[in-house]
């Protein structure tokens, strides 16, 4: 199957880079985000001191306790950070030494109540999100469908192809656990032309996407494949290199704690794919790569992702990549060149001006200017009936960078979503 999508716009930010995944860089410093996970009151585990292993627990949903978060690194336990009313804003580790991760028992037949607990106690149930509301899904729930994303169309986003057959056996046995635990359909959405190896072509269904971003939103192919309604039903998804994780998990009884992303960016001075730990400090990462000059590093694209800086100044465990911008409004210079907008980021919001162009980079399937003027106005039922539900962030990136009222479309769109959750709760 192929869906072509028609809206959209590719954005052009420096230099094209190298895609070979040759090289590995380190980093002592590491970090779980609560930014990473909506919806959830966490209950923190640990107290700064706290010397832990990778793949030990740290923190639990204080609502549905089965699900846990994990230490990405073997270290001891520095910082907890607190935000706005006592929300979490990160827990830091620092390694010392060389520490053994946890090892967990293998199931010894690919059973739905095994690979489930599986994940749950390892803490890779979390890379799994539903729609709507993009929260962590409930284990005793069954979705409508789970689709993969193995398709990346953010600016400077690495090849997923390439990495997924670096660990093709683990891509392959990930893929089959998602077969076991869900019984509605498996859509694997890629990229025409690509061959991505899977063993279960009875339960998998093939979709390719074509098209400028969002082509490679999970959003985009939900929309698609399987929208979502009024009835409360849900549908998951997940990322291909958390696939090759519970793979490398059922395979050696161990987390994968390396993740592949591209360091790009114009102010990168040679940008290229590199295998980091997971979670990693991004000053490190970053460390002796940037051209002379401010700049400003991102976890993730310069579309959605969020400033590196402090508390938050690691790599979200949801991101393929590291950008590094010049700062100030070289920022600007850079993502216009070659395209039609010519907005400004800064600044304070003013009101909709309803351009032509805002309908050409909307959502599929979303009346753009309505939408916009519901997210601006806090009106959740109008929201709702213009498809807010099947939305995040990351799908109104490009309406924020289009628009010239510089309201931030995805922060909006948040607020939105959380009051329609209480609601529908």
């Amino acid at each position: 199957m192929r869906i072509s999508v028609k809206k959209g716009m590719d954005l052009r930010i420096g230099d094209q880079p190298e895609t070979s995944v040759d090289e590995t860089k380190l980093a002592t410093g590491a970090a779980l985000l609560g930014r990473d996970f909506f919806g959830v009151k966490f209950d923190v585990l640990v107290d700064p001191g706290t010397r832990v292993r990778a793949g030990q627990p740290v923190m639990r949903d204080r609502h549905r306790q089965d699900i846990i978060f994990t230490a990405p690194k073997g270290g001891t336990i520095t910082t907890i950070n607190r935000g706005k009313r006592r929300s979490l804003l990160s827990i830091e580790i620092i390694a010392n030494g060389e520490e053994e991760g946890l090892r967990f028992p293998i199931p010894k037949a690919l059973e739905k109540k095994a690979v489930r607990q599986l994940m749950l106690k390892s803490g890779l149930w979390t890379t799994i999100r539903k729609r709507p509301f993009d929260h962590i899904p409930s284990p005793d729930v069954e979705p409508r469908a789970l689709l993969v994303t193995a398709i990346d169309t953010e600016p400077l986003a690495p090849d997923p192809v390439s990495i997924i057959l670096t660990h093709a056996d683990q891509f392959e046995l990930g893929m089959e656990a998602l077969t076991v635990i869900n019984d509605g359909p498996v859509y694997l959405c890629q990229a025409p032309g690509k061959d991505i190896p899977c063993t279960s072509p009875d339960r998998v269904t093939i979709v390719e996407f074509v098209g400028p971003h969002p082509a490679g939103l999970p959003g985009t192919h939900i929309h698609f494949l399987c929208p979502i309604g009024f009835d409360q039903g849900e549908v998951w998804h997940i990322g291909y290199q958390d696939v090759i994780a519970i793979g490398y998990l059922l395979q050696t009884g161990e987390l994968w704690l390396e993740r592949v992303v591209m360091l790009a960016g114009s102010a990168v001075s040679r940008p290229r794919a590199l295998t980091v730990p997971l979670a990693a400090a991004t000053d490190e990462l970053v460390d002796g790569e940037l051209v002379p000059g401010a700049v400003r590093v991102i976890s993730g694209s310069a579309l959605s992702g969020h400033t590196a800086q402090g508390a938050e100044g690691y790599l979200s465990q949801r991101h393929r990549q590291i950008t590094v911008l010049p700062e100030a409004d070289s920022i600007l210079k850079e993502l216009h060149h070659g395209n039609a907008f010519d907005t400004g980021l800064g600044g304070n919001p003013g009101p909709l001006i309803p351009i032509a162009q805002l309908e050409r980079v909307s959502p599929p399937g979303i009346l753009a200017v309505p939408l916009m003027r519901a997210l601006m106005v806090g009106d959740i039922d109008r929201a709702r009936d213009l498809g807010a539900l099947e939305l995040v962030e990351e799908d109104v990136a490009l309406l924020t960078y289009a628009c010239p009222s510089k309201s931030d479309y995805g922060q909006l769109l948040r607020g939105i979503l959380d009051q329609l959750h209480k609601e529908m709760a």
